[in-house]
């Protein structure tokens, strides 16, 4: 009976994609970097329903952290076509509001059409298919190796979308390289390009097409049981290519969701009513001290007005997680199967953030506490914003890689590794990524208004070691340790632990703001 539960459970583990494997180590001396840069995209492939950008994933602070990144924009009806991809990924929505739907295998169709009166032409063909879920701006979606995913724009706003592929995930078996593969068209692959310069010349014939243009015609006529014209059109034959892998849908699509997940997106942008809340007099916001979520609440309660069904939707989404970390110690990793697992999880502006000081700014991260399928993927994600002169303290990633993207305005960033030397003392502005190695330390410095940013971190639950501040690494040490490691006196030790009464956030001089007023 033992060993037929221990074959059991191996049967479960190998089954969620393994887990609990460790991520294939860079290596040696991929992560020797003396010098990181602020990078734009420097491939660009336009569609006619869009466009994709991407970076290159064979950059030497890629390539350490092991990920991807690219950035995806759809127009209004445009459809991304379904795809899949050889490593696990986490997309944020920096804009828009829409539709993704992803495809697990043996999961049920629990999503169908009314049934609806067999009289006058007879029985008509009741649509069913898997799950389909609104996403809106901050939210981040969470896409397994190997699972197909689309997505659509159903509004007038363009969707834009920012997506890490972890491609050192124990669960990309091929090589160190992101792959993407279509279901549908002729497209050129987005980093296929990339994959020539490592001397991938076998890919080289046939390179615009998609997974089912291999096979033959009468193999596909027989697996589908369809006559060969659409054969022709499941394969992409004579499709234009420039129809590309987002492409227009006339009319928009017709999707089966639930109403009251219909109506949400009419009720405005996150970010136009954050935005909102950066106009109000900084007096009015509160004192210069950071507050816990309740009581962040407490203080905007137009916001949480405006946002009601929008918060109690994602606190809902939170609540699984938040019963599970009390049995943490004894759970079995499978509380939430696969077909009924939370998918996303909103991060972007909002009235209950993780950190938030009135006068400095606003931060909320995502871990596999907060959404378990994480734990699948072995990444999470933060979400900030800093006012002008506002910055966060030295601070460096416990167990993981930090890949920053700014979403809008400016921010000077200084990285430190371990030799002491300055890797990278510079500006990151709006549309640039930053790659932050393990155990590097980094701070920022709002140079705009508000200067706002997403982090892909390459563990579920990443932490960081603050180094100034309250609770910092410094302020935990005894007062003589300090003043012997420093060679200070003791006041000036007690100064050091003490004068910076913040813990991650530090709002600007008063001589800063007037400087800028």
């Amino acid at each position: 009976m033992a060993k037929l539960l221990a074959l059991s459970l191996s049967f479960c583990f190998l089954l969620l994609g393994g887990c609990f494997a460790l991520t294939e180590q860079p290596q040696q001396n991929e992560c020797q970097l003396e010098r990181l840069d602020a990078l734009e995209p420097d491939n660009r492939i336009e569609s006619e329903g869009g466009l994709i950008e991407t970076w290159n994933p064979n950059n030497k602070q890629f390539r350490c952290a092991g990920v991807a990144l690219s950035r995806a924009t759809l127009q209004r009806n445009a459809l991304r076509r379904p795809y899949y991809s050889n490593a696990p990924q986490e997309i944020f929505i920096q804009q828009g509001n829409g539709y993704f739907g992803m495809v697990f295998p043996g999961c049920p169709e629990t999503f169908e059409e009314p049934q609806e009166s067999e009289q006058g032409e007879g029985r008509r063909y009741r649509d069913r298919h898997q799950k389909v879920n609104r996403f809106r701006e901050g939210d981040i979606i969470a896409v397994p190796t190997g699972i197909v995913f689309w997505m659509y724009n159903d509004q007038d706003t363009p969707v834009i979308a920012v997506s890490l592929t972890d491609i050192r995930s124990s669960n990309n078996q091929l090589d160190q390289m992101p792959r993407r593969f279509y279901l549908a068209g002729n497209h050129e692959q987005e980093f296929l390009q990339y994959q020539h310069q490592q001397g991938g010349k076998q890919e080289q014939e046939n390179e615009g097409n998609n997974i089912f243009s291999g096979f033959k015609r009468d193999f596909l006529e027989d697996a589908f049981n369809v006559n060969r014209h659409i054969v022709d059109r499941l394969q992409g034959r004579n499709e234009d290519e420039e129809k590309g892998a987002i492409v227009k849908v006339k009319g928009g699509l017709s999707i089966i969701s639930p109403p009251e997940k219909q109506a949400r997106h009419q009720r405005g942008s996150r970010q136009e009513e954050d935005e909102d809340e950066e106009k109000q007099p900084r007096h009015q916001r509160g004192s210069r001290q950071e507050e816990e979520e309740d009581e962040d609440e407490e203080r905007q309660p137009r916001h949480q007005r405006r946002r009601g069904e929008e918060e109690e939707e994602d606190k809902k989404e939170r609540g699984g997680s938040q019963k599970g970390k009390s049995r943490r110690q004894g759970d079995n990793g499978l509380e939430e199967t696969v077909c009924t697992a939370k998918l996303r999880l909103n991060i972007g502006p909002s009235s209950s953030p993780d950190i938030y000081n009135p006068e400095a700014g606003r931060i909320k991260t995502v871990t596999s506490l907060d959404l378990p399928v994480l734990r699948w993927l072995k990444l999470s994600a933060e979400h900030g914003s800093l006012h002008k002169n506002a910055m966060f303290v030295p601070h460096y990633n416990l167990n993981a890689n930090s890949i920053i993207y700014a979403l809008k305005g400016r921010a000077r960033l200084q990285v430190v590794n371990c030799n002491g030397n300055t890797v990278f003392d510079g500006e990151l502005e709006a549309g640039r990524a930053l790659t932050v190695p393990q155990n590097y330390a980094v701070a920022a410095k709002s140079l705009s208004d508000r200067f706002s940013y997403v982090a892909f971190k390459t563990n579920d639950r990443a932490g960081i070691a603050r180094l100034a501040g309250t609770s910092s690494v410094i302020n935990n040490l005894p007062l003589d340790v300090v003043a012997a490691t420093f060679n200070l006196q003791r006041n000036e030790a007690r100064q050091l632990k003490s004068n910076n009464p913040f813990k991650f956030l530090v709002p600007a001089r008063q001589s800063e703001n007037r400087a800028s007023a």
